[in-house]
């Protein structure tokens, strides 16, 4: 059901109050004239046009200064929606980080580097995951020979799963290859303690039932993103890092970062939990996406923030295109840096504070005129305040409105 806007309720107030008025001055017996100047005098006092105004100019002033910063809004209002947020969900890769991932180093048993290596990239053939694509691209700049899988299977939040040859390969998450019976070294184990407490992601490589070693992978902190959340936090602003990935190198990632929480091993239900926790405390919650934004989560948080695409990952027939948002209710940041979204905080902020200043002149408006114009102090002997005198205090209201709306 469509929202009846609150003008509209207001509209019919004055026109209530009007005829109320009119008719009490009506039976105590005043002459018709005096009563239909006091009914428009009346009216017009109570028409909200300042109330209209003093939404629509703010709104129409912030997305003006968020166009010459390049910071495309679905529609006005979510200024008002942005200006409430004090929550800010970033994901890690193409967010915190560079969205560049790499090879850091490679920890094999049983095997050469080489080998491991060889052994995830041809798993990883076909896959989709940023972390994938890294170990494949890595082993064929190292001009590693690869087999051709004959079956692959890529599971979302585990890994990758191929038959290779005569051989059953796993690629992936250490919980996942626990779960599926992989024999892993306690040497294994601690090494990826070790590494996920350094903010590495680690992927684990294991050949029918044994697992042969790791590989760590690593991904840049942006440097934008951090001069970003600092500004957030003098803003007030709290952050948190949702993520799929090692809880310990979710927290070691989001302690260099200076994020005030982070989550890891979360699945979408998981971060449908996290952000549902969020919001029964009260909080607004915005999220920051580069590219498209699970359907689910969209819709669980108040605002969509959506990031342009990295310069690096533009085609080169793209480069003379402007980027387009890829989802239809997000403000896009054309830039792709984090730093704009703090800008467009502080113009939500700003909207929200001219509106409640134009509530309260429109209030103010309202009281001041009202009484005189029905006749409140008739009965001392001052006269009705006329139609015209409503017309210019309701002028003067405006002014100071639009003043206020466009400083």
């Amino acid at each position: 059901m469509k929202k009846i806007p609150t003008s509209i309720y207001l509209l019919i107030v004055s026109a209530i109050l009007s005829v109320s008025i009119g008719y009490y001055w009506h039976t105590a017996g005043l002459d018709d004239a005096t009563v239909l100047d006091a009914v428009a005098a009346v009216f017009i006092t109570g028409l909200p046009l300042p109330y209209m105004l003093g939404k629509i100019l703010p709104y129409t002033r912030g997305a003006q200064q968020a166009k010459k910063k390049d910071i495309l809004l679905s529609h006005n209002s979510q200024l008002a929606e942005v200006g409430n947020i004090d929550t800010l969900i970033l994901n890690r890769h193409g967010i915190v980080t560079e969205g560049q991932p790499y090879v850091a180093n490679l920890y094999p048993t049983g095997v050469s580097p080489n080998t491991l290596l060889s052994l995830a990239a041809s798993a990883e053939k076909q896959a989709s995951h940023p972390l994938g694509r890294a170990i494949y691209e890595t082993a064929s700049q190292r001009g590693l020979q690869l087999l051709e899988a004959s079956t692959f299977n890529e599971i979302p939040g585990c890994g990758v799963e191929a038959i290779v040859g005569r051989n059953s390969l796993r690629v992936g998450s250490l919980a996942w290859l626990k779960r599926e019976g992989i024999d892993i070294s306690a040497e294994l184990i601690t090494k990826n303690d070790q590494l996920a407490q350094k903010g590495h992601c680690t992927v684990f490589v294991a050949n029918g039932k044994y697992c042969r070693g790791i590989i760590a992978i690593d991904d840049a902190l942006s440097e934008d993103t951090l001069k970003a959340i600092r500004k957030l936090k003098r803003q007030h602003i709290h952050t948190v890092m949702l993520t799929r990935e090692n809880k310990r190198t979710a927290e070691a990632i989001a302690k260099k970062a200076g994020i005030d929480a982070a989550h890891g091993q979360l699945t979408t239900e998981g971060k449908l939990r996290e952000i549902q926790l969020l919001k029964a405390r009260g909080t607004g919650v915005a999220i920051v996406e580069r590219g498209q934004a699970d359907p689910e989560i969209a819709k669980a948080i108040d605002v969509l923030i959506e990031l342009a695409p990295q310069r690096e990952s533009i085609t080169p027939e793209d480069t003379n295109l402007p980027a387009q948002p890829q989802n239809d209710h997000a403000i896009f940041l054309q830039s792709g840096l984090l730093w704009d979204f703090a800008a467009l905080q502080e113009i939500g902020q700003q909207t929200l504070s001219r509106i409640k200043l134009n509530k309260i002149i429109s209030l103010i408006a309202f009281i001041l005129i009202l009484p005189p114009a029905a006749g409140a102090f008739y009965s001392f002997g001052l006269p009705f305040l006329p139609a015209w005198g409503s017309l210019a205090g309701q002028g003067l209201a405006l002014l100071l409105v639009t003043i206020n709306s466009l400083r």
